[in-house]
């Protein structure tokens, strides 16, 4: 099944985009405290991953960043982004900023012969990851669809949430403590207690991805099962 991680290209047109208008300095104070990833170490040449917790530290969404010279966007599941917006939307007037929601079509590509469009900026993968938004073509019989997506990242050590799977997770649940959270930059929503996890948990919370030919059962699930050729594919705590 790691074939699926061999310079492979997905059409996606379950994502939206969501430019945050308005002052560009004063987004991006709004943003570094309530984003678990440094604003300040975003760019235009990559996507940053990042994602948004509520106070007691579990996971609202997950995004990416576009730190674009013009302005900052976020990529997001159009199932995330209502959540989102209403996380933001509150603190809007005091930044001057506003919200400006646009649906696209993407085209993701995991391998590690090339890149198309931008790479996501994942730690500790097999593959690289890269994203090209506003992709203006049919998909063709090589682009592998949304479901295919979610199980190569599976594979690469990437867990992408849904609306089912909001507000049930920590960060250190989900790996995001290794590749969308900033430890260094200060506060933000939720960052006592997954600092607290962090540096004062006896042990090291590691995931486990698990391949099973029935649906589990027993196990606690981390994220999403996924079912693919007749088997199940889903991440416990290991």
């Amino acid at each position: 099944m790691d074939s699926l991680l061999d310079n492979k290209t997905f059409y996606l047109n379950d994502y939206v985009k969501i430019d945050f208008e308005g002052d560009k300095e004063a987004v991006k104070k709004l943003l570094q405290g309530q984003i678990t990833s440094d604003i300040e170490e975003s760019g235009s040449t990559f996507f940053q991953p990042s994602a948004i917790c509520d106070v007691k530290g579990f996971v609202i969404a997950d995004f990416l960043i576009l730190n674009a010279e013009e302005m900052i966007s976020v990529i997001i599941h159009n199932s995330l982004a209502a959540c989102l917006k209403a996380e933001l939307e509150p603190m809007l007037p005091f930044y001057k900023t506003s919200l400006k929601e646009t649906k696209i079509c993407c085209l993701g590509f995991i391998g590690n012969k090339k890149t198309i469009g931008m790479p996501i900026s994942f730690l500790q993968t097999k593959a690289e990851v890269s994203l090209k938004i506003d992709y203006q073509e049919e998909k063709n019989a090589e682009h592998l669809n949304f479901s295919e997506w979610k199980l190569a990242n599976y594979l690469n050590g990437n867990i992408f949430l849904s609306d089912n799977s909001s507000k049930k997770y920590r960060p250190h649940e989900l790996g995001f403590d290794k590749s969308r959270v900033s430890f260094n930059k200060g506060c933000f929503k939720g960052q006592e207690i997954i600092a607290r996890v962090h540096y004062k948990s006896k042990k090291e919370i590691t995931l486990k991805l698990n391949k099973t030919e029935e649906t589990p059962t027993e196990q606690k699930v981390i994220g999403e099962v996924l079912n693919y050729e007749n088997q199940f594919y889903f991440y416990t705590l290991g």
